[in-house]
């Protein structure tokens, strides 16, 4: 994705069900996990995974695997 997408993409995904979020969607929250300081928001996924499961995960690809699983939800926010 070369250009930022629109904050107010990323700020309809507060609130939404990981596990549930489209392609796009993950895109734009992908581009925000990594680079939303440069923006003024803030990407949480608020998750009731099993902690020892995360912490067993060896990339970020399977901890998303393990919270989508779990039913992890999105946060967003404006800093």
């Amino acid at each position: 994705m070369n250009e930022a997408p629109s904050i107010e993409s990323v700020m309809a995904l507060d609130g939404r069900i990981f596990g549930m979020l489209s392609d796009g969607e993950l895109e734009v929250l992908d581009f925000y996990r990594k680079r939303g300081r440069k923006y003024g928001v803030a990407v949480t996924i608020t998750s009731k995974a099993d902690p020892a499961e995360l912490a067993q995960a060896r990339t970020e690809a399977q901890a998303d695997e393990i919270m989508r699983r779990a039913n992890s939800i999105v946060s967003v926010a404006k800093r």
